[in-house]
């Protein structure tokens, strides 16, 4: 009975650490999937920003802010596409949507079951984009318009301030 209790209450943590979000602070694993032409693909620690989306409006919302120059964008971000595609159909995966992303300039990872991503916080409509410094979240921002994402991109691709510079003393 004992071991039979041990065992469940491993089992509810587990469930309840799978389901709670990455946030500010936190350290997220770097990972690797397969992107729309099934090479593979990772989140390193040298990974600045990760833009995330988990349903259509988002993913649109990356397309739309990608559509210019988006290998400029993505480089000078040190950003990596990513979106779960678990819950759509897998007929409707195979014959519309990996053909469309396969026409898109950028490498997009892509979660086909939904589990990599799971602890990836995340927001109806919106893009979540996660600024990291050597793989720990330093700021979480919802973004559901291109100018937005833009915008988030562009300040990745800022250096970080050095407040000596500007005449802090420490």
């Amino acid at each position: 009975m004992r071991i039979a209790t041990v065992f469940l209450a491993f089992l509810c943590a587990a469930a309840l650490s799978a389901a709670t979000p990455l946030g500010t602070g936190m350290r997220m694993p770097a990972f690797t999937l397969a992107d729309q032409h099934d090479v593979q693909g990772s989140v390193r620690p040298d990974t600045r920003c990760v833009l995330f989306s988990r349903d259509m409006s988002a993913a649109n919302v990356v397309k739309e802010a990608l559509a210019n120059d988006p290998a400029a964008l993505i480089e000078a971000a040190s950003a990596v596409v990513v979106s779960d595609i678990s819950g759509m159909p897998s007929l409707i995966t195979k014959l519309f949507a990996l053909p469309a992303l396969r026409k898109r300039p950028y490498q997009i990872l892509l979660d086909r079951d939904g589990k990599v991503t799971a602890n990836l916080p995340s927001m109806n409509g919106k893009v979540t984009v996660l600024q990291l410094q050597a793989l720990t979240i330093e700021r979480v921002e919802y973004v559901e318009s291109a100018d937005a994402l833009r915008a988030a991109l562009r300040q990745a691709a800022a250096p970080p301030r050095d407040h000596r510079a500007s005449g802090d003393a420490e």
